[in-house]
């Protein structure tokens, strides 16, 4: 990597006359732009001023100016990463102990020749730009990221609704269906609601997604009767279900107060109990049990359809991995729905796991904390 000295700043810190200036002697001719100064007081001032690229330090070393100096900068935020070359005298083996855990300081002894602190400086300074380079990479990664998450967000927004108005449609059709004498029609409507289900239900996460990634999405915690929350998501969910001659069983029957957020929790219900309808087999059933333990609501949905393959259970929380599957009648997955699930129980103070084996089905589990037990 070429260095072009002219585009970096270093500050000279001497308290000797004749050294400083054998030193701007050394560096004539290699274009560097150099700030100087005699007094160890003026240092930190100059640094935090100008922001030199490197620091070359050689103060007091008997009354320990520099050992301070170096301090000083270290300890700043404004400072703390300005490389410095710290000037000293052989086997002067205590002033490296005293400045050991900072970073980026590196001891060189006198005399030294020009082609040594050449060497030592650009070395500096190619680990320097080195830095740079991969923290302008990081930003220009981080921003594709975050237009990326806002480009799902805006779409999700704006096709959530002309799609809901579509749901809302057919929904309507759907109790005027026996007024329908043609009994192809009517499964065709039927296909629409059910992919237009799906499709809402993919827009609804990929929304509630993008937001908790850019963290607009916050949990507003309360204290609610899970079991109530429970009942409001398998309410919506038995059409599907029934559709596929599924069963659902609910057996939460106590009360169950919990601390956190409403929404989100139902958004963790409803998404598991989705995918145990999607990879069930039709006349098949799902148990949904809760029990307290350990100041925690454990929860879990049970189904004995097609279960998980053990390549797939490896990755299935992965971050930034999202694979397509297909449940008992083809329906499609994406397994964002888990991702938003992972999501949500961590940022409300639980955990999320399963077990399951192929063709035997699949149990997930999630916990949340229970109101009064709230972990710190």
């Amino acid at each position: 990597m070429h260095i072009d000295h002219s585009e970096y700043t270093i500050l000279l810190a001497d308290d000797s006359i004749s050294n400083l200036e054998k030193m701007k002697s050394l560096l004539a001719g290699e274009n560097f732009k150099l700030i100087t100064t005699l007094e160890a007081d003026e240092v930190f001032l100059l640094a935090k001023l100008r922001m030199p690229d490197l620091i070359i330090v050689r103060l007091g070393l008997e009354d320990g100016k520099g050992i301070v100096v170096v301090r000083q900068l270290k300890e700043s935020t404004l400072t703390k990463h300005i490389p410095i070359l710290y000037m000293t005298l052989p086997n002067r083996h205590e002033d490296f102990r005293k400045v050991a855990d900072y970073e980026e300081v590196e001891f060189i002894s006198r005399p030294l020749s020009k082609k040594e602190l050449m060497l030592r400086i650009n070395n500096q300074l190619l680990l320097l730009e080195s830095q740079r380079i991969i923290a302008c990479q990081n930003e220009k990664i981080q921003n594709a990221v975050r237009s990326k998450e806002k480009l799902y967000s805006v779409i999700a927004h704006d096709l959530r609704a002309p799609i809901g108005t579509l749901k809302m449609i057919l929904e309507a059709i759907d109790h005027q269906k026996e007024k329908i004498p043609d009994s192809n029609i009517k499964h065709l409507i039927k296909m629409l609601q059910e992919t237009t289900d799906e499709a809402y239900l993919l827009l609804e996460n990929l929304l509630l997604w993008s937001n908790s990634r850019n963290g607009v999405l916050k949990p507003v915690l309360q204290t609610f009767s899970f079991s109530e929350a429970a009942k409001d998501v398998v309410i919506l969910q038995e059409n599907i279900a029934e559709a596929k001659g599924i069963k659902v069983y609910n057996h939460l029957d106590k009360a169950f107060p919990v601390h956190a957020d409403l929404n989100m929790m139902k958004t963790v219900l409803r998404n598991l109990l989705s995918n145990a309808i999607k990879f069930s087999y039709t006349g098949g059933e799902i148990n949904i049990d809760g029990e307290e333990k350990d100041g925690y609501l454990i929860v879990s949905v049970r189904d004995k359809g097609q279960g998980i393959s053990e390549e797939h259970q490896r990755d299935l929380f992965a971050d930034g991995l999202h694979f397509i599957s297909y449940g008992t009648q083809k329906e499609k997955g994406s397994g964002l729905g888990l991702q938003l699930c992972k999501d949500f129980v961590k940022m409300n103070h639980g955990k999320i796991w399963f077990n399951s084996k192929e063709g035997k089905g699949t149990t997930f589990y999630f916990s949340i904390p229970v109101s009064g037990k709230v972990p710190s």
